[in-house]
């Protein structure tokens, strides 16, 4: 565990017991601390990002995980129980048990905003370690939640708030593996349909936008079919500087999404193509976004798919 003062985030990586685990887009984990003095407590997480280790190499880049994924033959793994809306996409792998298998790791990336509770008390933890990094043991409990076929949609809005960007790093690094060679060369896995992906996040602190920039989106802000509109409500200045290399800066404020959903709207009938909005954030970012879709499609533009991921569990 990091705590990050300046952004006021704990960056929570978590090493499961087992490398059998399969992460998908839209998953979360109950973690559980134990041997704490206030009793048992649960608290669910989104997945933000995850990565396999080899030997001494590591690597968060998409193509890693799908080189992993197609070197390896796993067991039959059920991954969650009983049916879902998008059970399709969660396949049963098969297991060829080599020694690259159990030389690799996986690891989870968690992004913890401390308040009050136990997550305050990770935040302490942190702040007592005499280096910037506290070890704990945790147990994880799942995984739960359904996966979007985000991929299907010819063009992509995301629009998160604060931490919600965990909910949308998997679904970005999930596009980069689609559109990886070693990806498509492989006849099981459906390829991405994607165009165009577009992030629109707005949190309080600049330092957590260029803390996840510098890492799990570094990879997209490099490319073409990607672009971003960044927004803090505090601090601008802090990542500015950063960010200046990809062609982005943060903006003060929030977005008007209305404007900006009416716009991709237009631009997406225009071109005559799909597009799935994806939003994770407060409620009133959610509703302001909901409401602006509902709007969109009214007027007319009709291809749209709105998709709601819980933040508040």
């Amino acid at each position: 565990m990091t705590y990050d003062k300046a952004a006021d985030v704990i960056r929570m990586e978590v090493t499961p017991g087992t490398p059998l685990l399969h992460p998908l887009p839209g998953q979360y984990y109950f973690l559980y601390q134990p041997f704490r003095l206030s009793g048992w407590e649960s608290h669910p997480f989104t997945i933000g990002a995850w990565s396999y280790e080899t030997g001494d190499d590591s690597s968060l880049t998409p193509t890693s995980t799908t080189r992993f994924i197609e070197s390896i033959d796993f067991s039959h793994v059920p991954l969650l129980a009983g049916g879902s809306p998008h059970s399709d996409y969660q396949r049963h792998l098969t297991r060829d048990s080599t020694e690259e298998e159990h030389s690799l790791k996986l690891r989870f990336i968690f992004w913890v905003r401390p308040y009050d509770g136990w997550t305050r008390a990770l935040r302490e933890q942190c702040l007592l370690s005499p280096n910037p990094i506290s070890e704990t043991t945790v147990l994880l409990e799942g995984p739960y939640g359904d996966t979007f076929p985000l991929w299907k949609y010819e063009s992509v809005l995301i629009i998160v708030g604060g931490t919600g960007i965990a909910s949308a790093v998997p679904y970005i690094q999930d596009h980069l593996r689609r559109s990886d060679q070693n990806w498509e060369e492989n006849p099981k896995n459906e390829k991405t349909q994607v165009r165009d992906i577009h992030l629109v996040w707005t949190t309080r602190q600049a330092a957590f936008i260029h803390e996840v920039s510098s890492r799990e989106l570094k990879p997209a802000l490099e490319r073409d079919d990607f672009s971003a509109s960044f927004y803090a409500t505090r601090d601008t200045t802090a990542c500015s500087e950063d960010l200046s290399d990809f062609g982005y800066e943060v903006q003060e404020g929030r977005p008007h999404l209305q404007s900006l959903i009416m716009s991709r709207a237009c631009d997406a009938s225009s071109a005559g193509c799909s597009l799935a909005i994806l939003v994770c954030g407060p409620h009133g970012m959610a509703d302001e976004a909901r409401a602006a879709t509902h709007l969109a499609m009214r007027q007319g533009h009709r291809s749209i798919k709105f998709v709601e991921e819980s933040f508040m569990w």
